[in-house]
């Protein structure tokens, strides 16, 4: 199924994650049918629960748990295993596009060839994103994944934290007798299961609001595990792709259209009507 044997393009697969229904809603169409015209000749998954019976011309259908859909806990525990990427092994890139994303072009190969690991729409200080302290990439609805980066992060073997720095955290200016009573800590922190990315990312859901969607680990913690992953710098992030406060992306970037975007009904859809497909 690979799309660089049949077409001559880069290996990548356009996969839209996490939907449980089978009928769409007026603006997901919208969003099928700009994926369906600029990015037609890619090979494309609909990602669907075991349970759901479902086909849509063009699209292969694939299925995982039913307990990895419903909500967006659930979606992010699907996004953050393992077994997710190593189901689409076969292909160097992934483009997430979730169904309130739109592409406006085929930059696709153009995308791949940068060799980053993880490029999405930045996060940026504005109104729509109040949260947000350092601009950075970036959002996850619309990006493009090195499969086998993240496979490398998720296989990764490092400690979230270095046991002998946690050991003189915790024991800072405590007595001797306190020392020994936390010593079991220190060598829990030894174990991988407790102090590593497969701890993190089962643990993920449990961050505050904000931060608990799976694109905030690959944005800001994957490196950790792996220190050559490589997030794409905040004005690459803007020409692939814009969400919040679309009209300032748009001056930032130099009064043009990125390659695609997210969330384009629910901030300044405005904006976005001229661009949209009308059939």
């Amino acid at each position: 199924m690979k799309t660089e044997s049949l077409q001559g393009r880069p290996s990548v697969a356009v996969v839209v994650p996490g939907y449980s229904r089978a009928e769409f809603t007026a603006d997901e169409e919208i969003s099928f049918r700009h994926v369906e015209h600029f990015l037609g000749a890619y090979d494309k998954f609909l990602v669907v629960p075991q349970s759901l019976r479902i086909a849509r011309p063009g699209f292969h259908i694939q299925r995982f748990a039913d307990t990895y859909f419903g909500s967006a806990i659930a979606n992010a525990k699907l996004m953050l295993s393992p077994m997710f990427y190593e189901t689409f092994r076969a292909y160097r890139y992934l483009l997430i596009y979730q169904l309130d994303a739109l592409v406006f072009s085929d930059q696709l190969a153009e995308w791949c060839a940068t060799d980053l690991d993880y490029i999405g729409a930045p996060w940026m200080q504005c109104d729509d994103s109040p949260w947000v302290g350092t601009q950075r990439v970036g959002n996850g609805g619309f990006s493009l994944r090195k499969v086998s980066s993240f496979l490398k992060v998720l296989s990764s073997d490092r400690y979230w934290i270095d046991p002998e720095i946690y050991w003189q955290r915790i024991t800072a200016g405590k007595p001797v007798y306190a020392q020994w009573w936390h010593l079991p800590r220190k060598w829990f922190k030894h174990i991988k299961h407790f102090n590593g990315v497969s701890r993190e990312v089962r643990q993920w859901h449990l961050r505050p609001d904000g931060t608990r969607n799976e694109d905030h680990f690959w944005a800001d913690e994957a490196v950790r595990y792996y220190p050559d992953f490589r997030v794409a710098p905040f004005d690459v992030g803007l020409r692939f792709a814009f969400e919040v406060a679309p009209r300032a992306c748009f001056t930032l970037n130099q009064q043009r259209l990125p390659f695609g975007c997210h969330a384009w009904p629910r901030y300044d859809r405005g904006f976005w009507e001229p661009y949209l497909l009308k059939s």
